[in-house]
């Protein structure tokens, strides 16, 4: 085979893999924005993001979904290795890093876990700013930092249920969609902007005991 013919097939191998991939590409669709740029998206059918997700220990990537655990199963077990009596690493703790400013975010998920404990779970949009939480009989709460609390039973989120979760948030107005409820709420306490966090936004989970945190797939796009 001769280079002209090598180079030919080469480049039509490239095109036919770049449109493949945009093919998979989701669209992006808003209620708040007229549009976003994609600038994560995860299937968590290769490695671990550590520039999204952090340390990998008390990670797992196995058929399409990221499992967070404890880190020790016991306090003693703890202690022992860290040499300190707090944040022993004895619930899931997740973190997705670098969001942006303004941005939707799409995100299947679920919190594996026997009962609901005080606080536990809870998803933690900006680092102890907004939180949502799950409620005893069903749906969801949504609590404003050092402001009011919505509660929307309607959207049935539960415990061992995966949620289909759509976030679009700006400063001072954010829109919640749960398995496809969804409501916007305007209000001056609507802010993932932690004064100690010098600037860098993300989303916390927490599990508390005897949980696991399972990701199906996450989506984020930047917008304007």
């Amino acid at each position: 085979m001769n280079l002209n013919k090598i180079k030919f097939w080469s480049l039509t191998i490239l095109v036919t893999l770049s449109v493949q991939l945009h093919a998979k590409d989701p669209k992006f669709k808003s209620e708040l924005f007229n549009n976003g740029k994609l600038v994560y998206s995860d299937d968590f059918d290769g490695e671990l993001n550590r520039e999204r997700w952090g340390q990998p220990k008390g990670k797992s990537i196995k058929d399409g979904k990221l499992t967070v655990a404890p880190l020790f199963k016991s306090k003693e077990e703890a202690m022992k290795v860290l040499k300190r009596d707090h944040h022993l690493g004895l619930e899931p703790v997740a973190h997705i890093n670098r969001i942006p400013e303004k941005f939707v975010c799409h995100l299947r998920y679920k919190f594996s876990k026997p009962k609901l404990t005080p606080g536990r779970p809870s998803f933690q949009i900006g680092h102890h700013m907004i939180n949502l939480g799950i409620l005893k009989d069903g749906g969801h709460r949504i609590k404003l930092p050092d402001g009011p609390s919505f509660l929307e039973p309607e959207s049935e989120m539960a415990l061992n249920q995966w949620v289909d979760l759509v976030i679009e948030y700006e400063l001072g107005r954010i829109r919640i969609v749960v398995n496809g409820k969804g409501k916007t709420y305007e209000h001056e306490k609507v802010t993932i902007i932690n004064p100690k966090a010098d600037g860098k936004h993300r989303f916390t989970f927490k599990g508390g005991p005897e949980c696991k945190i399972i990701f199906d797939s996450v989506r984020i796009w930047e917008c304007n």
